[in-house]
């Protein structure tokens, strides 16, 4: 008996400023298995800014594109890299959404899902997973690696400068993980070569360190005091570290119930005015004094004489090439989701993404960081 697959919509035009990324890449549509191809909608419009028209896609899929209002009503599982509030009101109850919800920090969708009995499944939340049950591999790597190129690109050309020519630029770089890898590369590649990356680990058990690159050590002493070691073992206070720095770039995944803060208020005086800040991160009230996601249309804030960017998100800069590697991701887990529920709970990349489920929220982190009541109806205390 054939397996009956799941109904799939995909958006095209996102609610949220400026996010031009897709989910699949019109050129992958061919790909993807017939069998599942024909029970896959795509919005109407949604690969005339890739060059390939409605009447292309619909042949190769579902036979028709839709508009978002009927994809949004009557789809299985609504496809859209970033679901907003208003995209998720508009959703017909029971619907599963899958994409970047980040619902650990957003009460409203959070609130939303629960009330309409919504499933997410996280994109966040997709990694590859160990026999022991440790994360390895963030499925969308790239994309992280990406949020960190465009990041840096973006917001040096506002403040118009680059590593090549003008003042040589001295830069720090917070955590190495994907997004500061894609860091380091838009520095390396514009020409700046005074750059330091500062982890939790030792600087010995960093792995595949890039060259021209000083890998230093950053922890907190018993008092809870951030600290950065010295290559002869001698510490120091952290924001003293930055305090000769023009450019900073965090790229930290923070632990939000335990946030690192780098700078707090009473010591921003210590960084350099006109000190770029570039927080790809961008959690808001952890890491900086003036931590807040910003936008495409206001990119850059003035905060106490410091250049502030926190564009949450800036692989949309590059649109075409992160929405190519997006799909990429995506594609080996297309038929598992389309199977439904028994699938999902074969796949831990799958099972372990899904942050609520009917309206059950299944991440105790949203419990506990928002403030809930442990049962449904999950009311904020």
């Amino acid at each position: 008996m054939t397996q009956e697959l799941l109904t799939v919509g995909v958006i095209g035009k996102s609610l949220k400023e400026n996010e031009n990324r897709v989910a699949i890449h019109p050129e992958h549509i061919k790909r993807i298995p017939k069998r599942l191809r024909m029970k896959i909608t795509f919005e109407v419009g949604y690969g005339l800014k890739f060059g390939m028209d409605d009447k292309a896609i619909a042949t190769h899929t579902s036979g028709r594109v839709a508009s978002r209002e009927e994809i949004l009503n009557n789809f299985d599982c609504v496809l859209m890299p970033k679901p907003l509030a208003e995209d998720l009101k508009q959703v017909h109850k029971g619907a599963i959404v899958w994409g970047w919800p980040h619902c650990v920090q957003q009460k409203e969708i959070t609130q939303i899902s629960i009330d309409r009995k919504l499933t997410l499944i996280a994109w966040e939340e997709m990694f590859k997973w160990s026999k022991s049950g440790d994360k390895n591999m963030h499925i969308f790597y790239k994309n992280n690696e990406i949020a960190g190129y465009a990041g840096v690109n973006h917001a040096l050309s506002l403040i118009g400068v680059i590593g090549n020519y003008g003042k040589p630029r001295k830069a720090a770089i917070l955590s190495f993980g994907s997004v500061s890898r894609g860091a380091v590369y838009a520095l390396q590649g514009q020409g700046a070569t005074n750059i330091t990356v500062y982890t939790r680990r030792l600087p010995t058990d960093v792995a595949e360190q890039l060259p021209g690159v000083v890998f230093k050590q950053m922890q907190n002493d018993e008092f809870g005091n951030l600290l950065s070691i010295e290559p002869d073992g001698s510490t120091r206070p952290f924001s003293e570290a930055l305090s000769d720095v023009q450019i900073i770039v965090n790229g930290t995944l923070q632990d939000i119930e335990h946030p690192l803060m780098f700078i707090p208020k009473e010591k921003s005086n210590i960084l350099k005015d006109g000190t770029l800040i570039i927080d790809i991160s961008c959690d808001e009230g952890m890491g900086f004094w003036c931590s807040k996601p910003t936008t495409f249309e206001h990119p850059l804030i003035n905060a106490d004489g410091k250049f502030y960017y926190a564009v949450d998100h800036s692989p949309s800069y590059y649109w075409n090439a992160a929405s190519w590697d997006i799909s990429e991701a995506l594609l080996p887990f297309l038929p598992i989701v389309m199977k439904g529920e028994k699938a999902w709970e074969k796949d831990k990349t799958i099972s372990k993404a899904i942050e609520i489920k009917e309206g059950i929220i299944q991440n105790q982190k949203i419990i506990s960081f928002q403030k809930r009541e442990k049962e449904y109806p999950y009311k904020l205390l």
